[in-house]
């Protein structure tokens, strides 16, 4: 149940909402969404009240209830003249190829850089007949790439358009080659594949999907977004199916989430039924990054269970596919609104910790213990933060490729904590080193043997290279 003094607060806001839409600032910028503005006002104003009346901080950002919009450039410029590598140790960082993605605008593409910033190869789609995003990318030895289409990170996000599969959905994934054209789609009718998928070596993949769901409760029917974990065969069709709203069926933060939600649509409901444009739907988990675990750890998880990260729940999560059931968790009350969990070996994992206060972290995580045993951020001299996405990387030298995704910033650093390589991104909104900073999705680095027989469209077309 919402407290009295957040009751309080949504009625003064709703009063504060009516006087501040008057002001000429919203009048010149019409597209500016209000309600967005107004959910951070609420909660700021909730924040203010005393410990004994407030619920904790976690729980506060627990009750939003609908996932917030990337950007497509960075909105602060921290590092204005910085563009491409600054920082390169070459005695200490590894070498190789580092592959980005820029997603949130039309004319978004991958890029291939070496450790000097240079353009060595480039992948990109067609905006006017290929109007989806591609977000996160795997590469494959022969320059192809299998990538996710879809429509950012808020579910209710749209360009004009999207190449539809007639039901609803959209075209979910690709394998496109080395000069961007379409080798094989996938596709799960009446879906919408975002962020994520795990290709298996094998052939196959895991991947995420968004379904619209329906829900009877009490008087009404709530609806929302839900998200599925789906295990596509070779051949490109889907063989299992997990749904997290059942995953999570019995988690009091899953309750307390389908609770609000019907307040809100009990309150609404004449607005709602008026509204003939698409409405903007809760979306309760946001999984953004899932894969699968390549050998046994015992007493945890065998080989073949899925690691998934929850966003909106705070938590990562292993699943048993087979028994379809949540078999370990970590994360509430002590992480934020977590990106990339990934597997490390024996018993890790690594993961990219938002945090609510302007302060990210990335931490390596004991599952045994469930101990932090490294971490980057909130340290004397680490600056990190990236409100929304972010990533990292253990690298084959034990160090941490970090990207600070709404910054438009990577950097590699050592164990103890030294930045060894650094780099801003070097594509801005009207021109070279001219208006914004164009913001990335994430970036990766693979060996320079990993491409085999290549022609790059750009730079060095002779592999493997070496680091000069």
């Amino acid at each position: 149940m919402i407290s009295s003094n957040a009751q309080r607060a949504i009625k003064e806001t709703s009063h504060l909402k009516s006087k501040i839409a008057q002001l000429p600032m919203f009048k010149i910028i019409p597209h500016l969404r209000l309600s967005r503005f107004f959910s951070f006002t609420l909660l700021s104003i909730i924040s203010f009240c005393s410990p004994s009346q407030c619920a904790p901080t976690s729980e506060i950002q627990d009750e939003s209830l609908f996932s917030l919009p990337y950007i497509e450039y960075v909105k602060t410029e921290q590092a204005p003249g910085k563009a491409g590598t600054t920082i390169y140790k070459k005695d200490k960082a590894f070498p190789g190829y580092n592959l980005y993605t820029s997603d949130m605008i039309p004319d978004g593409f991958v890029h291939l850089i070496d450790m000097d910033g240079a353009l060595i190869h480039k992948w990109a789609k067609n905006p006017q007949s290929e109007p989806f995003l591609w977000t996160q990318v795997t590469p494959f030895p022969n320059g192809s790439i299998f990538l996710t289409n879809g429509r950012g990170g808020d579910p209710d996000w749209h360009r004009s358009s999207l190449i539809t599969d007639g039901q609803g959905g959209g075209l979910d994934w690709q394998l496109v080659d080395a000069t961007s054209r379409p080798i094989s789609t996938y596709d799960i009718p009446g879906q919408e594949a975002h962020h994520a998928a795990y290709y298996f070596k094998e052939g196959g993949f895991l991947g995420l999907v968004r379904n619209k769901i329906a829900l009877p409760y009490k008087d009404l029917a709530v609806t929302f977004w839900d998200n599925s974990l789906i295990q596509v065969s070779p051949n490109g069709k889907p063989i299992k199916t997990i749904l997290l709203s059942k995953l999570f069926a019995n988690d009091p933060r899953y309750k307390k989430k389908l609770e609000m939600a019907y307040q809100k649509y009990k309150k609404d409901l004449e607005k709602r039924q008026k509204k003939k444009a698409r409405e903007r739907l809760p979306d309760f988990f946001h999984a953004n990054n899932i894969e699968r675990l390549e050998w046994d750890i015992p007493g945890i998880a065998k080989k073949g269970s899925w690691l998934v990260s929850v966003r909106n729940f705070n938590s990562i999560i292993i699943i048993d596919p087979d028994k379809e059931a949540i078999i370990w968790k970590w994360g509430e009350g002590i992480i934020d609104m977590v990106h990339d969990a990934s597997f490390l070996k024996p018993n890790n994992i690594l993961l990219f910790d938002n945090g609510h206060k302007k302060s990210s972290r990335v931490i390596e995580l004991d599952m045994k213990s469930r101990e932090i045993v490294w971490q980057y951020g909130r340290k004397p001299g680490q600056d990190l933060y990236s409100r929304l996405r972010g990533a990292a990387q253990r690298l084959p030298n034990g160090n941490v490729l970090i990207t600070e995704s709404d910054k438009g910033h990577v950097i590699e650093v050592t164990d103890s904590g030294e930045i060894v390589w650094e780099w801003y991104s070097d594509f801005f909104k009207e021109g070279p080193h001219t208006g914004k900073r164009r913001a990335i999705r994430s970036m990766k680095r693979f060996p320079y043997n990993y491409f085999q027989n290549v022609q790059f469209n750009y730079g060095k077309n002779q592999l493997p290279i070496k680091d000069q």
